[in-house]
């Protein structure tokens, strides 16, 4: 099978989350089954080319959008098998961020992605690109759907859309369309009109083949109640062709037995090198470590549950808990941050760092990975917590249930369901008692040989592209 992935971000060449780690790991565990991948990005400014060895195809195309004509160089390199094509367009994409600067999203991010889109799809069509399936990720790349339908009937392939995310639906002023060369027949509440204003997101949702997202049960709260965020009618009205399929976690990244980045490498036969991982980092940290840690793994939003780890400072301290919160700077929670820095530093750190891919040393030190999501898609830090032998703590929600169902059922994990510091806090507390008791050993163990491997999903993945080249 050929499969092509056309995404707006992909590790190692360039990260802004979680979408960059499925787009390294997905595209090779596809190919580790014998299939031919490819994976079509933009080149960024951030992009290493020299250290990836990304030299250019000596081939152009070119997008007509407007009254402009816009022209992207092609570029590849090959790693793990996999193929990836870089589009450098220096005014698009030669920029200080991928989507923005700071909060603020880059005003013209509807052309940017709009014309990657077409000119994705031109690179398919023109280059010899004999593709079976298309599968683009996010609102950045939903627009590829709806130009196949109506500018590239020809290609015989099909088209997976996979959401990662609902935080944004790729919302902008539906003049957009005149921008984009799209006809004002699809400005219609049936196809990519939302508000007054057109969606990315939903006009790839209509015209897509097959819609996923990173989780069966979220996948099921989407079209019940559009995952507390008040789109279900969109997903209702597709709910025939949307698949949960829960995501892996990358061994190549989270592996504590070849894990370079922390203290000592450890498995599921001899474990004794996360007790030495644990006692480094609260040294490091000036932490007691003969008390049981939690880690929080996360951007620092509201729908992550940071309020409640926040708010819930004193009852770790009370209770004698050490606390690391491990995320992105967040100018919302600036001043909550400084005054639990400063008043609970005995037992809480806040660490600011904008990659999550480097919490190794965090993930290896905890016993407790605390996830209280208001929402979540997939929630891959209570997998990872888990491959390091962290117990699981979560919400009953989206991708935690799905995620931490094989540790509850052996009695390794703990979730909970109201929204609320006092539910969380019996939930740890069990946990607490957990990891405490003389059972520690066998419990890390039990995590540590969980399989959440990228290779359960690819499976299903393939599966789907199989009944949708089938007609089913």
């Amino acid at each position: 099978m050929n499969i092509i992935h056309i995404t707006s971000e992909v590790l190692p060449f360039s990260y802004a989350g979680s979408t960059a780690e499925t787009l390294f790991c997905l595209p090779y565990a596809e190919r580790m089954d014998g299939h031919q991948v490819t994976v079509l990005s933009p080149l960024y400014a951030s992009v290493d080319t020299v250290k990836h060895n990304i030299n250019s195809l000596q081939l152009k195309t070119w997008v007509n959008a407007g009254f402009a004509v816009y022209e992207f160089e092609l570029f590849e390199t090959h790693l793990n098998g996999v193929r990836y094509v870089f589009f450098k367009n220096d005014e698009f994409f030669n920029r200080a961020g991928l989507y923005g600067v700071g909060k603020f999203d880059y005003a013209d991010n509807d052309i940017r992605f709009g014309t990657f889109c077409q000119a994705a799809l031109n690179f398919v069509k023109y280059h010899n690109i004999e593709a079976d399936i298309l599968h683009c990720h996010n609102w950045q790349t939903a627009l590829i759907p709806v130009y196949k339908k109506l500018n590239f009937a020809d290609l015989e392939c099909k088209v997976v859309l996979t959401i990662h995310s609902v935080d944004n639906l790729g919302i902008f002023n539906k003049f957009t369309l005149e921008a984009l060369n799209l006809p004002w027949d699809i400005y219609n509440i049936d196809c990519i009109e939302y508000y007054d204003n057109i969606s990315f997101l939903k006009g790839g949702i209509v015209y897509s083949d097959a819609i996923t997202t990173l989780s069966p049960t979220f996948a099921s709260e989407l079209i019940n109640n559009g995952g507390s965020i008040g789109v279900e009618e969109i997903f209702y009205n597709h709910a025939h062709k949307l698949v949960g399929i829960l995501n892996g976690i990358c061994s190549m990244i989270w592996n504590p037995e070849i894990d370079t980045n922390i203290e000592k490498t450890y498995s599921s036969n001899d474990i004794s090198g996360k007790k030495v991982c644990k006692n480094a980092l609260c040294s490091e940290l000036g932490l007691d470590q003969s008390l049981p840690l939690v880690v929080f793994i996360q951007k620092m939003l509201p729908e992550r549950g940071l309020d409640l780890a926040l708010n819930a400072a004193e009852e770790f301290e009370k209770n004698n808990i050490n606390l690391i919160i491990f995320g992105p700077n967040s100018s919302d929670y600036g001043h909550k941050i400084q005054e639990i820095k400063e008043k609970y530093n005995k037992n809480i750190r806040i660490i600011i760092n904008d990659h999550a891919n480097e919490s190794q040393k965090e993930y290896a030190a905890a016993d407790i990975v605390l996830m209280p999501s208001l929402y979540e898609p997939c929630g891959s830090s209570q997998m990872i917590g888990m491959r390091y032998g962290a117990v699981p703590v979560s919400r009953r929600t989206g991708g935690l249930v799905d995620g931490a169902k094989e540790a509850v059922e052996k009695g390794v994990g703990f979730t909970f369901d109201e929204f609320s510091v006092d539910a969380m806090m019996k939930a740890v507390m069990n946990a607490v008692s957990l990891v405490s008791s003389e059972k520690y050993d066998e419990v890390v163990k039990i995590l540590m040989q969980i399989d959440n491997s990228w290779q359960k999903a690819s499976e299903k993945y393939i599966k789907l592209y199989e009944r949708l080249l089938e007609g089913k």
